[in-house]
């Protein structure tokens, strides 16, 4: 489904359905933990101390997020499937830490679960003619 645009002069021209809210979240969650692993990938390499192990896993955790982000802001048919072998991925990590960092690790497995199956975002990744 297409919406017309309101207002005057171009209010003939059509745009695309805004993207539900839901995707919008988590799109933003996923560029957030890109920018994080990719900020702990810097601060990794310039530490003295660090191993190359934990730079090259930040490395990869960086990209696999922005990916995602990307993927799920481009409106790709197949995107929530890595956002949520990702999201498992993070939690399956956290679990081991038992703390904090289990609760947001499950938590944004939650999210991204519950997020990307509701009606709006099933439709919007669906073909563009079965928005309702």
């Amino acid at each position: 489904m297409v919406v017309r645009v309101p207002g005057g002069g171009y209010g003939d021209h059509l745009r695309p359905h805004p993207t539900p809210t839901p995707v919008r979240v988590t799109v933003l969650a996923f560029a957030l933990l890109s920018l994080l692993f990719a900020l702990a990938t810097a601060h990794r390499s310039l530490a003295t101390t660090g191993s190359l192990g934990a730079v090259a896993f930040f490395a990869v955790m960086a990209t696999a997020c922005g990916l995602v982000a990307i993927s799920l802001a481009a409106r790709r048919r197949w995107a929530p499937y890595p956002a949520y072998a990702l999201a498992g991925l993070l939690a399956a990590a956290s679990l081991g830490l038992l703390g904090a960092i289990t609760i947001v690790g499950l938590g944004l497995l939650a999210w991204v679960v519950l997020a990307l199956n509701t009606r709006s975002a099933r439709d919007w990744f669906g073909r563009p003619g079965r928005l309702r």
